[in-house]
């Protein structure tokens, strides 16, 4: 895909989907080690099914989406429904405490929220009068979904809200940051673009999803590129090297001190293909292909 004018994230998703649509977007590899991988039209179905769900619950453009999940295609698949429905999502940290999420909560009016099952106590006082799904974060069957069609997407604008992340709050109140349909494009066409990504390459996910790096820096810009993922629940010192080899990983993203974990068990892993692995926030990368203007995230 090519840059000429500013696009939405929606249509660099039905773009990636229409060329690529039978090429690999997504591995997600469970807790129990289980692994499940969708192409872009079978995981396009899934956002469908989701969208079909939300739109059942009220959710239209405009509307906002709450998100309390660890690493699971469900967090992907609402993520991009919302964005094809001009809706916006407000991902939360999955193992927040009740009065955080609640302000989160009550600062964005969400239409309809996601928890998981095992932290639904936490949840469920944050939640208030909002209807919410518990969600089984190692599912990967969805059996519990409809199988409806969507009858016609809406066409979001550039400028439409597209998520609102919320800083952690260190110097104050955390503060609401919004971000654009064009703000997510952007993003991964500019880390696309900066590491040479083709459709070829595959991000090792290992970061929360719930905050930028992972969404901007690696789903976006795989989509850009019509790339794929390979999704991990959580983040292992020992178990990075052998993932990266297992799902033959050729980039991936990573803050200072998980790399720095990783460096200091100095294992050796054979099959390992990464030619990319950025991190933050000392403004260093493990690649000279990157420029340095790229180095920070929100």
């Amino acid at each position: 895909m090519t840059w000429n004018d500013a696009v939405t994230f929606a249509s660099v998703w039905e773009h990636s989907l229409a060329t690529r649509g039978d090429a690999p977007f997504l591995v997600f590899e469970a807790p129990d080690g289980t692994v499940t991988d969708w192409s872009y039209a079978a995981f396009d179905e899934l956002v469908e099914r989701f969208a079909c769900e939300l739109v059942r619950h009220g959710v239209e453009p405009g509307s906002s989406v709450h998100l309390a999940l660890t690493n699971s295609p469900t967090f992907v698949a609402v993520w991009l429904a919302a964005t094809r429905l001009g809706a916006w999502i407000v991902p939360s940290d999955p193992m927040g405490r009740a009065p955080e999420l609640a302000d989160h909560i009550e600062r964005t009016d969400p239409t309809i929220g996601f928890c998981a099952r095992e932290r639904v106590g936490e949840y469920r006082p944050a939640a208030g009068n909002m209807p919410f799904h518990m969600i089984d974060e190692s599912d990967a069957a969805f059996a519990w979904l409809t199988h409806d069609r969507v009858d016609g997407w809406p066409t979001p604008r550039l400028t439409d809200r597209a998520a609102v992340m919320f800083t952690s709050g260190t110097t104050g109140r955390p503060k609401g940051v919004e971000i654009t349909q064009a703000n997510y494009a952007f993003a991964g066409k500019v880390m696309a673009d900066a590491a040479q990504l083709t459709a070829a390459d595959r991000h090792l996910v290992v970061l929360p999803l719930f905050h930028a790096n992972a969404q901007y820096y690696s789903f976006a810009s795989a989509i850009w590129a019509g790339a794929s993922v390979a999704l991990m629940h959580t983040f292992s010192a020992s178990g990075f090297l052998p993932a990266a080899a297992r799902h033959r990983a050729t980039c991936a993203s990573l803050f200072a001190a998980p790399m720095r974990m990783i460096l200091a068990r100095g294992d050796e892993t054979a099959g390992v293909g990464l030619r990319h692995c950025w991190f933050a926030p000392n403004r260093s990368m493990i690649s000279s292909r990157v420029p340095r203007t790229l180095h920070t995230f929100a």
